[in-house]
Order: structure tokens, then C-alpha cells, then sequence
């Protein structure tokens, strides 16, 4: 099996470098562009974007492509949705985490410490801003 896809890699190498180079070649005679540089990369561009579309032959994806699709499902889903709205949660989680990093502090003290902090303002700060993140 192993034998079998690195056949499969070489050819699959050998394929995309001779059609880059048969597009090289065509551009370079066809648009009789001085800069070699430019052709090569466009080739390679064009390269790519083939070996990114849909096969034909049997309709079935590559791996990579399927890849590519969930990136750009990805992609859109933070685009529909506000960013902003998205920042504001982050926001709202962090400060639920920090009364939940407050509470483990509380568990680690002893019985006096805690009956000095049951009398104490911070206790009653911490029970405002739990109560206003359970609503």
C-alpha cells in the first residue's frame, strides 16, 4: 500500500510538472512575455487551480478538496455572522471565568479565613457579578 501511494506521489509529481511546463511553454510563445518569472508563476497558478476542481472523470473530491470546502464553509460562517457579537461572548466568557477562578480561591482557604471573608465586601462582590452572570 505504501509502495502504492508513493507511485501514485510520483506520478502525480511527474503530471503536475509537465503540464506546468507545456503551460510555460505556450505562454512564453503565445503572450511573448520577457520576464520568465511571470509566466512560471502563472503557470503555477493555473496549475493549481486544476488540481483544486472537481474531477470530472468520476465527480468524487480529493481529500484536499474537501479540506479546502470546510475551510471555506469555515470562512463564511464568520462572515455571516458579527464579529463583534462574537467578541462580546469571548468577553462574557472570560468574565465568568475569572468569578470561577475567584470561587476556587475561596475553596482553598481555611474556616477562619473564610468566616472573615463571609463578612467581608469581596463576598459581596462576588455574589453581585455571579448573579449578574447567571441571568
Amino acid at each position: 500500500y505504501l509502495g502504492f501511494r508513493a507511485l501514485n506521489f510520483i506520478f502525480d509529481f511527474f503530471n503536475f510538472f509537465m503540464f506546468c511546463s507545456l503551460l510555460a511553454f505556450v505562454f512564453n510563445f503565445v503572450l511573448k512575455i520577457k520576464i520568465k518569472i511571470i509566466v512560471l508563476f502563472l503557470c503555477f497558478i493555473m496549475v493549481l487551480g486544476n488540481y483544486f476542481l472537481k474531477e470530472q472523470r468520476n465527480n468524487v473530491l480529493k481529500s484536499e478538496q474537501e479540506q479546502i470546502l470546510l475551510w471555506m464553509n469555515n470562512f463564511n460562517f464568520l462572515k455571516d455572522n458579527n464579529l463583534s457579537l462574537i467578541q462580546k461572548e469571548k468577553d462574557l466568557f472570560e468574565k465568568d471565568l475569572k468569578d470561577l477562578k475567584d470561587l476556587r480561591e475561596i475553596f482553598k482557604k481555611n474556616a477562619f479565613e473564610i468566616g472573615i471573608w463571609w463578612f467581608s465586601k469581596e463576598k459581596e462582590d462576588l455574589e453581585k457579578r455571579i448573579n449578574e452572570s447567571l441571568k
